[in-house]
């Protein structure tokens, strides 16, 4: 392999693993906002409904909360993909440096 083919590879591979890095920032950010949000939308809940008995706002809180959850999760599975992407990325790189020194 000369060294523009070479330089090429390692050229995409840089951009992908930058656009892989890219998303996973934009996936810190929004689970950030939205888990800020929540915090928010719950003290406004709870001033709103402050001469409220907890029996009576407890369900809109779980749910609420369960939203939250449901997220997190979402996030979690979300940033799992990203770094099983990069990892294959890395995998698929090196095996083609690797394929094309022989």
């Amino acid at each position: 392999m000369d060294k523009k083919e070479l330089q090429k590879l390692e050229d995409e591979h840089n951009r992908k693993l930058r656009d892989l890095e890219r998303l996973e920032m934009d996936l810190d950010d929004d689970f950030h906002k939205f888990s800020r949000e929540t915090d928010h939308l719950l003290e406004a809940l709870s001033y709103a409904c402050r001469d409220c008995s907890f029996a009576e706002i407890q369900p809109y809180i779980y749910e609420i909360e369960n939203n939250l959850d449901g997220y997190h999760q979402l996030y979690k599975n979300r940033i799992e993909n990203v770094l099983e992407a990069r990892h294959q990325e890395n995998k698929n790189y090196y095996k083609q440096v690797e394929e094309r020194k022989v």
